[in-house]
């Protein structure tokens, strides 16, 4: 067992959003370490989408999926700083009508992986994915590494 208390071959996954009120735009950014900690890839996108704060954080979510399957991960603790998305997807609640639509993506993507955790961390424990959102006000494309 690894100090966040993964275990191996587990990897964490990060999301934040943010928006961009004046430019319409929000930022997404998403974070992969290892079961060590170290970091494997990272993502920092723009997206040209009109949203609200939840609608934002829940495409974050669903982005990080994506890019989380596109790495090949097959087992992946999807951590995110809104409780409102992170309990929408892990089932503890009913999406709202704002969110229902992405979200139902999400957990349909969700099925490609072997296994899945969902877990809502405070905004200090997601910095690094919020600074990749904030990052992507700057970025036309995807970055990663």
């Amino acid at each position: 067992m690894t100090l966040d208390g993964s275990l191996h071959p587990w990897y964490k996954v990060n999301s934040d959003a943010t928006v961009f009120s004046n430019l319409k735009t929000i930022g997404i950014g998403v974070i992969i370490r290892d079961h060590e900690g170290s970091v494997i890839a990272a993502l920092s996108k723009h997206l040209p989408l009109p949203l609200g704060p939840s609608e934002a954080e829940a495409k974050a979510m669903d982005e990080a999926v994506l890019f989380a399957w596109d790495v090949g991960i097959g087992e992946a603790i999807f951590k995110m700083d809104s409780s409102v998305v992170s309990d929408a997807i892990a089932g503890y609640t009913t999406p709202s009508v704002s969110i229902v639509d992405i979200t139902t993506g999400t957990l349909l993507r969700l099925q490609n992986f072997r296994r899945t955790q969902i877990q809502h961390v405070r905004r200090q424990a997601n910095k690094p994915a919020h600074t990749l959102a904030l990052h992507a006000k700057g970025v036309s494309d995807l970055w990663h590494g």
